[in-house]
């Protein structure tokens, strides 16, 4: 997992600029990075902070939080981590000027209650940013479009929150929100990271009579042809929102 999100990160490079752009960073004294992972995209924004700003990143993994340490001491970066659920963040009200989570959001059981939450932990004037894939968005260039579509739907509903993407607006201002931006930003879809992704899926589509391990074969078989010609077309949309807690909301 680790190696793969490694492998992720110059794919959302992009995005994750945007984000940064939103954020108010040289005006921060206390930020959370909710899902925080290796911790690299926290000590990226480290960088960018005042001297003297707290800086903290949680994730439900051991494993996570461990590598997340190794990799700040490396880096000389001064930063705490530790574990923690997204869902009951173990932070007083008002806590951060920022709070910001990437990739979280598709995987809980309750992503309302999530940013919920981090409103929550967010002071008065501060801002909460969220970065999402929109599995809904996915294409992908293949002669066989009606299999690739059965394939793209099979992919997007094996997901707990598929389209989180497109409705953080929406629950950003249902949490009570302000000023909430959106930024769609192209995320490009590799034939290795296609490869890792699908094949659960597409083997499960067999083992269903939904397709012919021939079918399957030769799908595969077309996308690393075109990937190994450097002509192979996919991406999906990642949405970048932020939005500003006011004064007076309740914690």
């Amino acid at each position: 997992m680790i190696a793969m999100m490694d492998s992720l990160r110059p794919l959302n490079r992009v995005s994750r600029s945007v984000l940064l752009d939103r954020l108010r960073l040289t005006e921060a004294q206390a930020v959370l990075d909710v899902g925080c992972g290796t911790g690299d995209d926290l000590m990226e924004m480290a960088r960018q902070l005042p001297p003297g700003c707290r800086v903290e990143g949680v994730d439900a993994s051991h494993a996570m939080i461990d590598e997340a340490r190794k990799r700040a001491a490396k880096a000389g970066v001064d930063a705490t981590f530790g574990v923690a659920d997204a869902l009951s963040l173990p932070y007083p009200d008002a806590a951060f000027d920022i709070c910001r989570m990437k990739t979280v959001l598709i995987h809980v059981a309750d992503p309302q209650q999530a940013v919920r939450e981090m409103v929550r932990v967010t002071r008065p004037g501060g801002q909460v940013g969220v970065l999402e894939l929109d599995n809904g968005t996915m294409v992908l260039d293949h002669p066989d479009q009606d299999l690739t579509r059965t394939i793209l739907d099979a992919v997007c509903a094996s997901r707990a929150h598929p389209l989180i993407g497109r409705q953080l607006h929406r629950m950003f201002r249902a949490a009570g929100l302000t000023g909430v931006t959106a930024d769609p930003v192209a995320f490009p879809a590799p034939y290795k990271l296609i490869r890792a992704q699908f094949s659960p899926v597409v083997t499960r589509l067999c083992e269903e009579g939904v397709l012919t391990a021939g079918q399957a074969d030769g799908w595969w078989s077309w996308l690393a042809r075109e990937a190994e010609a450097g002509a192979l077309t996919g991406a999906a949309i990642t949405f970048v929102v932020t939005g500003t807690r006011e004064p007076g909301l309740p914690g």
